[in-house]
């Protein structure tokens, strides 16, 4: 049986390795994991014709896949984003969000569900920026949205030492500053984060983003993405699981 990941580019992805290695596990010789990076949306329809039966979904097309699904599971449709579908049909698909569990997860093993902050800045408005949220508002957690667009949202230069210091936690759901773009980050003023600070970077490849380098020299606490591609990548295989039957 096949399963896949689709998005682009996928050059830093560990969806492969995590996915064949829990295949050999589980004794599933016959199951295989795939990279489909596709440069263009266009291109959806064919791979999606193809004989795989699960993928998994990430940058930049968490958003864009919806409107070549069949059905959205309701947490999906109310997140606006999905990382997951499942094959219920010859030419047929399901979508599913699993990032939001697997951040919430993630959030919420680091700090304690005591002890997260009450307000987060979360930059990036993308896909990936939608799971976030969402998760955060099950937590009650209040979220302001940092972007480039800056229509509806903050723009980075609207950033002060007093909203940072009133949003303790951040959250960057951008790819900047993945691999191999690794000598890139988030345009925050580093200058105001403190001890007080939590800073979480979905990023996992690098391990360590300049990001979170930046943060941890003024003291803040940090973590990457690994955790969570875990997470998800886990409720994602309970979810191709629970539908295919075996």
């Amino acid at each position: 049986m096949k399963f896949g990941l689709i998005g682009y580019p996928l050059g830093h992805s560990f969806s492969k390795e995590y996915f064949t290695r829990k295949f050999e596990h589980l004794g599933l010789g016959d199951f295989t994991y795939e990279l489909y990076p596709i440069a263009t949306i266009d291109e959806l329809p064919g791979i999606l014709r193809s004989d795989v039966y699960g993928w998994n979904v990430t940058i930049p097309y968490k958003s864009a896949i919806i409107s070549y699904l069949n059905e959205l599971d309701a947490q999906a449709l109310r997140i606006g984003a999905v990382n997951t579908i499942v094959r219920t049909g010859l030419n047929s698909w399901k979508g599913f969000n699993t990032d939001t569990s697997g951040f919430r997860d993630s959030l919420v093993s680091w700090i304690g569900a005591r002890d997260i902050p009450a307000r987060a800045l979360v930059l990036g408005s993308g896909g990936s920026s939608k799971a976030v949220l969402y998760a955060l508002k099950m937590l009650g957690i209040k979220s302001t949205v940092v972007s480039r667009k800056g229509i509806s949202y903050l723009c980075y230069a609207d950033l002060t030492q007093e909203i940072l210091a009133n949003h303790p936690l951040i959250i960057n759901t951008t790819p900047v500053g993945m691999s191999p773009d690794q000598y890139s980050c988030p345009d925050i003023p580093y200058q105001y984060l403190t001890t007080q600070h939590w800073v979480y970077d979905l990023i996992y490849n690098p391990a360590n983003t300049l990001f979170l380098r930046q943060s941890e020299q003024m003291g803040a606490k940090t973590k990457n993405g690994l955790e969570m591609l875990h997470l998800q990548a886990d409720y994602a295989w309970d979810i191709w699981k629970n539908y295919g039957k075996f």
